[in-house]
């Protein structure tokens, strides 16, 4: 299998997802790997709905039309978030005490009905 020549917007895309998985505490050569295979999966993705076989179309059904006085109403698009945004802890909110302590009882109290904890 031959190597696919990259675009040099796609590599910059493709090296600062491995720099953020790095920063992330992952090793870089598997960071790579890790990028490198999502990649291929995302373009796996976008050729097999092109292969496919079309689907039928639905048969026509006519649409009526609006009364002239009725005002159709105009959605906007909706906006998807930014990828450059990405979840951070220190953004969150921190715990109580009181919530930290419910949440260790109910953990404890579910790890005993599994048995791994006598």
């Amino acid at each position: 299998m031959s190597t696919p020549e990259l675009d040099d917007a796609t590599k910059a895309r493709l090296a600062e997802e491995v720099e953020r998985l790095v920063r992330m505490g992952e090793d870089r050569k598997k960071a790579r790997r890790i990028v490198w295979e999502d990649y291929l999966d995302e373009l796996a993705a976008y050729a097999a709905p092109a292969t496919a076989q079309p689907e039928p179309s639905p048969p026509d059904i006519p649409v009526p039309e609006p009364p002239p006085d009725v005002a159709v109403p105009v959605t906007k698009p909706v906006q998807m978030p930014s990828r450059q945004r990405f979840w951070r802890a220190s953004d969150e909110v921190p715990m109580t005490p009181e919530q930290l302590q419910r949440n260790r009882a109910e953990l404890a109290r579910i790890k005993q009905l599994v048995g791994l904890r006598k």
